[in-house]
């Protein structure tokens, strides 16, 4: 089977609208484009490979199953930098994602996310650049961008938007005063 690749990549498996479920469900699925290559005998010289997997657009409530259905997707898990899981039914976030070292971009818009808490857990990311989380309920929280910002320094797309100097300057003002409040609330505490 021959693919045209740009740079050795395949083209993302696409799994947007296909009604699923679980991520497992998705081995049960045929892509809408690129190949599940890991079905594919390797030729001597095959170098293609999988670096995008879309999830978007299902009712996907948890990522529970996450690195063993990438596993069984694709030749080089560890290779996956984007992840597109807008527009399911997440409540939640998964340390599952932590598995992904290189992930460099990661699309979460458009589910049920209320806590920022969530993105705490994208701190282990170390390459993340683009985030998406518009569309979620946190998004409506007080200071929903610069904890963001604050929480992953290295970002550079926020919600499809550039990250700018100021943001960055915000999100530092932010983290040092929420900072003051919890040493204060800590004192307050401990006096009564």
């Amino acid at each position: 089977m021959s693919i045209k690749t740009l740079n050795n990549m395949a083209p993302p498996l696409d799994f947007s609208f296909k009604n699923l479920a679980t991520l497992t469900d998705s081995l049960e699925e045929e892509p809408r484009k690129g190949t599940k290559l890991k079905d594919v005998p390797l030729q001597e010289g095959y170098t293609d490979i999988v670096t995008a997997v879309r999830y978007n657009n299902n009712s996907i409530h948890e990522l529970s199953d996450l690195v063993p259905s990438i596993t069984s997707l694709v030749v080089n898990p560890t290779a996956i930098s984007w992840l597109d899981f807008s527009f399911n039914d997440l409540t939640q976030l998964d340390d599952s994602l932590l598995q992904f070292p290189n992930m460099t971009t990661l699309y979460l818009h458009g589910n049920q996310l209320m806590s920022l808490n969530e993105v705490k857990r994208l701190s282990g990311l170390p390459c993340l650049r683009t985030l998406t989380l518009h569309g979620n309920p946190l998004e409506a929280l007080d200071g929903y961008r610069q904890f963001v910002l604050g929480t992953l320094p290295s970002l550079k797309q926020l919600d499809f938007s550039s990250v700018t100097k100021q943001d960055r300057a915000d999100a530092e003002n932010w983290k040092k005063l929420c900072s003051k409040k919890m040493k204060m609330s800590k004192k307050n505490k401990a006096a009564e």
